[in-house]
């Protein structure tokens, strides 16, 4: 290569190496730059939450206490949303339900009769396993003379470790259920009878007469399950006289396992087909076999004879929109303090652009300090929330818990809820503060504190979402009262209920309904086999001379003679059922609207047979005023009673109040003679029955707490805005002092700028409160009517909680000497 080029190409690469170390000194210059800035802006978010203690306060115990209730109401919808899904085969597993034409239960029924589930498995392809449960009822439980009532078992079939993913900590989950007599228990159950001993093997005695052999062990369902239990028992100790019929005894709880890809609407079509081949032409025709995803069935279905209390959607949409007002209101406190104290910052910005600050680094400076605040509430507001779970989790009967390591979830929601609050709290005030101009700033021009018709904007927004609030808690509470309050035809209280443990003859029931009578504190004893509040029977009927597409679908109780004493349930027309009149054993009872429905004006000359279960013609005797058999939700529907002494479970004792430990005690002795192998346990009436409306209880203190966290954050917000309102306006107070302006006056002006804000948010709200609480109460067949005064009410509740934020600091200015207000100028 020539010398000349040789030369060339070496100052070339030295030229290139020179560059790239100015690029790195460059690059590491700047790298040092921007740590620094952050550096910076961290020290100044520090000193400025420090220099403003009071409004760093207001916004962090504001933000602290919306992120908190946002984690208790995530957690709450988490767990909601995840029932069922644990299950590694949720995705095609369904419940086997059946709708039944002309049935009193319009949404269907959740079981089916036995043979259903196995011949899906064996006939339809799409069908990879079938399982079924019954319910074991409530059983005694005996081992080396320690017993106790168990009411949480189920009989299943083998197939229940292949369709469910419950894992069986001992025991072969392909034969623990396959032979007769032979039980799975959960680990509290073992350690209840077994103590630290294996169980696997051992036996126990299940009603006296049976003796059950244990064969594995399964974890105990997760409490998001929409049926649990505490032992599985083999189905095949399961014995029915009706068991293999296609129409009677539908105890089964079916559950059907598809194949990966099959579709559940062409299993749903050739179960149907299915029935037609089993079934008379009348009765296929009235049944629609259905499929309910396994996942959908805790929010979503609200079938007759569900395994258990499911809860529904409407509370996911209630609790999420609380959990959204109440963070909304937390976000604008931030936005309305921040931009009001901006003419505070407005010298300290101007410096900053006198000095070479541009605009987009003042907006990240007061974002920072935004985002720094929001990870202080964050973590105040964890430890919030998790102080406050124990309580909540109690309340609701669930195992709610802050889990960080696990719950995915929850911890990265609360990042991202932060960092999202953190932003759009701190986006408006930013983009305010960076506005400003440095040289009328530094004149001393102070601008005004962002758009004055924002921020009023944002107050109004507030209280629109508290007065939402208070009438949502009004409204609530108003329906619990009626709830509590309303004549349901018949008396609930001091009835006490005594279930029979073996099978007495009816004879014997006779007798020890008579003992039971003569103790002293015992005003009335019926025997029955069931009572109000969904425990009725759907037993076919046939009212005689009425043409059969004109009978409406009924439900019965059955009752003796002293059942409409015992309840105080009155009749309309006719009689009650009499010990005078033997003939009465093949009599019936219906309700009002059963002879409204079925055009019967009286009873006399009215007859209804049951040939389903070999009953003739019988007269209706009486009619029985309308009294609620099941929850206020649903509308009372037409009912028939009849006796039938073999069918007798259980005792109804109406108490008096007095002496009622005594009496309790006289009645246990009286059991003891009856039932000298069963222990003695016994219930009261009106708490099953205040049951059924317990999802409405909850729901309403639920309301009730996080619109009392709503109104605090309301009050917090105006308060922390009066005060900095006031202060701005100190002088125009002082000159109107001065001028002869009284205290009152002054204070009714300065009240009067919220009060105005709260009048324009109750003309907001009221559409809205009105639409919510109509569709909230439309869910109860029998409800309070919404009123006016539930929104006035509301509208006045709210005016207050405005007054009493802004008077102190009102007061305050109103009195003070104008001459400290004027001696600045």
């Amino acid at each position: 290569m020539p010398f000349g080029k040789e030369k060339e190409t070496v100052n070339q690469q030295h030229h290139l190496r020179a560059e790239n170390f100015l690029a790195y000194l460059d690059k590491s210059a700047n790298t040092d730059k921007t740590t620094s800035m952050l550096q910076n802006y961290l020290k100044s978010a520090l000193r400025n939450i420090l220099r403003y203690k009071a409004y760093s306060g207001i916004n962090i115990l504001g933000l602290s206490v919306g992120l908190a209730s946002c984690l208790i109401i995530g957690l709450y919808i988490q767990n909601e949303l995840s029932y069922d899904r644990y299950h590694e085969k949720a995705d095609r597993i369904y419940r086997l339900a059946n709708h039944i034409a002309g049935a009193s239960f319009e949404n269907g029924i959740a079981k089916v009769s036995a043979p259903w589930g196995p011949a899906a498995e064996a006939e339809i392809p799409e069908v990879e396993a079938a399982c079924r449960f019954v319910f074991v009822g409530q059983a005694l439980v005996e081992r080396g003379g320690e017993r106790y009532y168990e009411p949480n078992g189920l009989f299943a079939d083998p197939s229940v470790f292949e369709v469910f993913s419950w894992k069986l900590l001992a025991g072969d989950p392909r034969q623990a259920l396959r032979e007769p007599n032979t039980l799975v228990v959960t680990p509290a159950f073992a350690e209840k009878y077994f103590g630290g001993e294996n169980p696997v093997g051992k036996t126990l005695v299940v009603n006296q007469d049976t003796e059950y052999r244990i064969t594995g062990i399964v974890e105990t369902p997760p409490a998001n399950s929409h049926f649990t239990f505490d032992f599985l028992a083999s189905s095949s100790s399961y014995r029915h006289p009706e068991q293999e019929s296609w129409v009677l005894s539908n105890q089964f709880y079916t559950y059907l396992l598809l194949r990966p890809g099959a579709d559940p609407t062409v299993v749903e079509e050739k179960m149907d087909g299915l029935l037609a081949l089993r079934l008379d032409e009348e009765t296929s025709e009235a049944y629609t076999p259905f499929l309910q995803p396994v996942a959908s069935i805790h929010l979503h279905s609200k079938l007759h004879r569900e395994m258990g209390a499911n809860s529904d959607k409407s509370y996911i949409y209630i609790f999420g929109s609380v959990a959204l007002f109440i963070l909304f209101i937390a976000c604008l406190n931030f936005i309305n303090l921040a931009t009001a104290r901006a003419v505070q910052r407005a010298k300290e910005v101007g410096v900053r652009k006198a000095s070479g600050a541009g605009r987009r680094e003042l907006i990240l400076q007061f974002l920072g300090e935004s985002l720094l605040l929001t990870a202080i509430a964050a973590v105040i507001g964890a430890g919030l929330a998790s102080a406050a779970l124990p309580r909540i989790s109690g309340f609701l009967e669930l195992n709610l818990a802050l889990d960080w390591s696990s719950n995915y979830w929850l911890s990265g929601g609360l990042l991202a809820l932060a960092l999202l609050v953190g932003l759009l709290s701190g986006s408006y005030p930013a983009l305010v503060l960076s506005a400003y101009r440095p040289a009328a700033v530094l004149k001393g021009r102070l601008p005004a504190s962002g758009n004055p018709l924002f921020r009023k904007v944002l107050i109004a927004s507030q209280f629109a979402v508290a007065i939402f609030l208070i009438t949502a808690t009004l409204v609530a509470g108003g329906q619990l009262r009626y709830i509590q309050n309303k004549n349901l035809g018949f008396s609930k209280e001091q009835v006490l209920i005594l279930p029979f443990r073996s099978s007495p003859s009816p004879e014997r029931v006779k007798t020890f309904r008579s003992e039971l009578a003569r103790i002293p504190g015992v005003a009335s004893v019926s025997a029955s086999a069931n009572r109000p509040g969904g425990s009725d029977y759907g037993v076919p009927y046939e009212a005689v001379g009425v043409p059969e597409n004109e009978q409406p679908a009924m439900r019965c109780l059955v009752v003796d003679e002293a059942f409409l004493g015992t309840y105080r349930m009155e009749t309309a027309a006719g009689r009650g059922f009499s010990m005078e009149f033997p003939s009465d054993s093949s009599a019936y009872l219906i309700n009002e609207t059963a002879a409204r429905q079925l055009g019967w004006n009286s009873p006399e000359g009215k007859q209804i047979a049951m040939p389903a279960i070999g009953r003739s013609p019988g007269p209706v005797i009486g009619i029985v005023r309308d009294f609620h058999f099941r929850s206020l939700h649903e509308a009372i529907t037409p009912l028939y009673f009849f006796m039938q002494p073999a069918w007798f479970s259980q005792f109804s004792l109406r108490l008096e109040t007095e002496n009622l430990d005594q009496t309790l005690a006289l009645i246990e002795e009286q059991w003891k003679a009856f039932e000298p192998d069963y222990p003695f346990a016994y219930s009261f009436f009106d708490e099953s029955f205040d049951s059924l409306h317990r999802a409405e209880q909850r729901t309403a203190a639920i309301i009730q707490w996080f619109t009392l966290v709503a109104i605090l954050l309301t009050c917090l917000g105006v308060f922390g805005l009066a005060s900095f309102t006031t202060a701005r306006r100190t002088k125009e107070i002082g000159i109107r002092k001065v001028l002869g302006a009284s205290a009152a006056r002054i204070f009714g002006q300065l009240a009067w700028n919220f009060l105005a804000l709260v009048l324009i948010a109750f003309a907001v709200a009221v559409l809205p409160a009105w639409w919510a609480a109509r569709r909230w109460l439309a869910g109860f067949a029998f409800h309070i009517e919404l009123q006016w005064w539930h929104f006035l009410l509301a509208g006045v509740l709210a005016m207050g909680i405005a007054l009493i934020s802004v008077s102190w600091q009102s007061l305050r200015a109103a009195v003070a000497n104008p001459v400290e207000a004027l001696r600045q100028e």
